[in-house]
């Protein structure tokens, strides 16, 4: 019997074939779509109205689609084709996308105003930063959609985070003051709606951060909180914080652990949390921001041998990420999952030749060009 006939008493009934798809329950076509990608997603939208609706509009459908996706984090590497385009200073990039056993999912090539120096992802989105323009970008559609700019100010802080409760993407921008020496930087934010796209958001200026944030590493995003490095030295290391809510900047002082003597110390989000990874010798330490009664203090959760491998860097990972991914000088990637505490390796290098340092994003429908808007 065909399993999709349905049945009617003791007799089954053939199925209309000319209602195609149609024919099958509304829950069960939702529930095999959501498990699909992205990119065949979008080809599906021709297939009906109804269909396209569905696809485009439906709020439940997309939230669902990205709860999955979740589970199936990917890697997003660039790398350029060319150094700069005839006649102009732009140049190609290639933009690909690696799933966790090292195997190529997507690739797509995009022309930009310059090299990037800063590559961030929150969530399903990421952020391709030159020194003069912003662009962001879903690589789960292929939508790469530049920023509009308001300030003259070089691009060179900027962080990028999500917060749920108002469903608004941020991009925060800090920059110097043309009176530097007073210790402090401008800073402006860069709003915009997840169902409003680009298109519908705006800068506007906030209060001036009270610190120097000049770092070479790249700020994190943590239950609505971004977090930037304060300074380049071991010592007097601190954190630089900015809560997207309050719209408010803190500073956290990195934990310290006199028995160990770290090569380096990384920060990433991970299950919700806030992480500060030093690394020494062959081990790698993971320190947890904990929140015991207002007060914000450091407890070192894990302790993990790496040997005989060499950590070279971390991928940083959206917050919700159980797994810590440690880029090795070998060139394999070293997933640690916290949560059963077990190891493996990704030989991700095969894929990848000459890359830059990935970033993780997991892919979704949500257009950057607003609700319902097409790749």
């Amino acid at each position: 019997m065909d399993e999709l006939t349905p049945i009617h008493g003791n007799d089954p009934k053939p199925v209309d074939e000319s209602k195609g798809l149609d024919c099958l329950p509304v829950d069960l076509i939702v529930e095999i779509l959501t498990k699909l990608p992205p990119k065949i997603l979008c080809r599906c939208r021709c297939v009906s109205k109804s269909w396209y609706s569905l696809l485009t509009h439906d709020v439940e459908f997309m939230s669902r689609h990205v709860e999955l996706s979740k589970r199936r984090p990917l890697l997003l590497v660039r790398r350029y084709l060319s150094d700069g385009i005839s006649g102009s200073e732009k140049i190609a990039v290639e933009l690909t996308s690696i799933d966790m056993q090292g195997d190529i999912t997507d690739k797509f090539q995009k022309v930009i105003d310059g090299p990037v120096h800063t590559f961030l992802s929150c969530g399903p989105l990421s952020i391709l930063c030159c020194m003069d323009t912003l662009y962001l970008c879903n690589p789960g559609i292929r939508q790469v959609v530049r920023v509009p700019r308001r300030s003259n100010s070089r691009l060179y802080n900027v962080g990028f985070g999500y917060l749920p409760v108002s469903k608004e993407y941020k991009i925060v921008h800090m920059f110097y003051h043309s009176d530097a020496g007073n210790g402090k930087m401008g800073c402006e934010i860069f709003s915009f709606r997840q169902d409003g796209g680009v298109k519908a958001g705006a800068w506007r200026t906030v209060g001036d951060c009270p610190f120097i944030a000049w770092t070479d590493e790249q700020p994190v995003c943590v239950n609505g909180i971004i977090y930037w490095a304060l300074s380049s030295g071991w010592k007097n290391r601190s954190i630089l914080s900015f809560d997207m809510e309050n719209e408010e900047f803190g500073s956290i002082s990195y934990p310290i652990h006199e028995s160990k003597d770290y090569s380096f110390l990384e920060y990433v989000g991970l299950m919700e949390a806030l992480c500060v990874v030093g690394f020494s010798a062959s081990s790698m330490d993971i320190w947890v921001l904990k929140n015991n009664r207002g007060f914000k203090t450091w407890a070192m959760e894990y302790s993990i041998d790496l040997f005989p491998f060499c950590p070279k860097f971390l991928v940083p990972s959206y917050d919700q990420s159980e797994e810590i991914l440690v880029h090795m000088e070998q060139r394999d990637l070293f997933c640690y999952n916290l949560k059963s505490r077990k190891a493996r390796r990704v030989e991700y290098y095969r894929a990848m030749k000459n890359y830059n340092k990935p970033c993780l994003y997991y892919a979704s429908m949500v257009s950057v060009l607003g609700h319902g808007s097409g790749s």
